[in-house]
């Protein structure tokens, strides 16, 4: 990766190095890589200069709603006055898409520039880090350059040796705790927790959106600066389905947010929204001026998180991953649709457990259950998905490998009702360009469209 090569050599250098996300470097037939720990990531950042020194963090922790979270947060530090780096993961079309300052994103030439020293590194014959620490170092090491106030990161596994966990994070919004990547963190909520509060450093504050009180203790036993949990010192007062969103009432230490227009669909993002005004505030160290917070709330969007998409019947797109996601996409779907989904294109990745998720997405003797599977070595094989549809029940299970064709064989029966994408946020990546390509074909206006929850029309 020289100076003057194809802007593509960088990424053909990165595609080299072990990828927990994609499988790259996982021997097969299944085996996971030992949990990840910090000796990598912090020799990289020395090899970057520490980076990590010259830049504040806040990190979004937690097991569903993190990338929501931190675009919202990141949005509200921006509007507060903020330049603001953002880091998320996974990436649902480019993986510049993952570092962000405002609405710029990473070039190839500057990812190339800022990784420059490692590849030296290497060459001399040092253990290689993983493709998520050099995208972590490189974010870090390109905000710091770029001079940004402060980096919202939200974390990749999680836990204590995340790549993120090196960055001592000066607050640490959670945004809930549920069963995942059981086979790093174990099987049970109170693994999860555990594995979830190694991602607070020493001393940092914690903004807790999970609700559970049980699960609570390895939180506090991380010593925080200052402790904020939902539904005592932040929280939902009111939040009510409208047509292209919610109106919602939040409350925080500092004031109370009455009204507000939330441009999100499901109700969970509710509390994706109330988490990160309470990290905002906690970074700010004052309430969030209520014009900042209706305008970007106003404008948010979560590509891929219960994203609506007439191709041309109603399609949801939805990268829910594990049991409790699956659970929040039933709810939205039976909120915003009077009924569950009756056609379902489903592709997963990873150790989960299909049955599961299909049993918590509500999936009934009368749905169509399409499974697919998306582009990545982890990705399940459809056999797995087809014998857990009909293990739940569903008498109509069939099968289309490749994504685009499972979303256009679902928009062919339109007239089941609504349609929803999900398993994965790979199969969400893959499914969104075909869903909207179909909505574009339509007649103009006639592709994205809001419901209204009381008539169930579109507008």
């Amino acid at each position: 990766m020289e100076q003057g090569q194809s802007r593509t050599s960088v990424w053909s250098w990165l595609d080299a190095h072990v990828n927990r996300e994609t499988g790259v470097g996982i021997p097969p037939g299944g085996s996971v890589l030992p949990r990840p720990d910090l000796g990598a990531m912090e020799r990289l950042l020395g090899v970057l200069g520490h980076p990590e020194r010259q830049l504040p963090v806040v990190l979004v922790a937690g097991t569903n709603g993190k990338s929501t979270t931190a675009r919202v947060l990141a949005r509200l530090l921006e509007r507060s006055g903020l330049r603001v780096g953002l880091y998320t993961s996974p990436h649902l079309d480019v993986p510049h898409e993952r570092i962000v300052i405002g609405d710029t994103t990473i070039t190839d030439e500057e990812l190339a520039s800022v990784l420059r020293p490692v590849v030296e590194h290497e060459r001399d014959g040092s253990k290689p880090p993983s493709w998520f620490e050099l995208m972590t170092a490189a974010a870090v090491r390109w905000f710091a350059d770029q001079g940004v106030d402060v980096a919202v990161v939200e974390t990749g596994l999680g836990g204590s040796g995340d790549a993120t966990t090196a960055l001592g994070a000066r607050v640490v919004a959670v945004t809930s705790v549920g069963i995942d990547h059981v086979e790093y963190f174990g099987a049970t909520l109170w693994d999860n927790a555990i594995a979830e509060a190694g991602a607070v450093p020493a001393g940092a504050a914690v903004v807790l959106g999970e609700p559970d009180a049980a699960i609570h203790p390895p939180f506090e036993a991380r010593c925080p600066s200052l402790l904020l949990i939902t539904g005592h010192d932040f929280g939902v007062i009111a939040d009510s389905p409208v047509a292209a969103g919610r109106s919602v009432s939040l409350f925080t230490p500092a004031a109370t947010y009455d009204e507000v227009f939330l441009r999100l669909l499901a109700p969970w993002q509710t509390a994706s929204a109330s988490v990160a005004l309470a990290a905002a505030e906690t970074w700010l160290g004052a309430a969030v001026d209520d014009q900042v917070v209706r305008d970007v709330f106003a404008a948010t969007h979560a590509p891929g998180r219960f994203e609506l998409v007439h191709a041309p019947g109603p399609l949801v797109v939805d990268g829910a991953h594990n049991a409790a996601a699956a659970a929040a996409l039933s709810r939205g779907l039976r909120e915003r649709f009077a009924g569950p989904a009756s056609t379902v294109v489903v592709g997963m990745t990873g150790e989960r457990d299909p049955e599961t998720f299909l049993r918590a997405l509500g999936v009934r003797p009368a749905s169509l259950v399409i499974c697919t599977s998306p582009r990545t070595t982890r990705a399940m094989p459809v056999s797995a998905l087809v014998a857990a549809a009909r293990a739940v029940g569903a008498r109509t299970v069939e099968v289309e490998a490749d994504v685009g064709a499972a979303v256009r064989h679902a928009a062919r029966h339109r007239d089941r009702g609504v349609a929803v994408v999900t398993g994965s946020l790979y199969v969400a990546g893959e499914a969104l360009p075909v869903a909207r390509s179909l909505a574009l074909s339509l007649a103009p206006g006639t592709g994205h469209c809001d419901v209204d929850p009381a008539s169930r029309t579109r507008r």
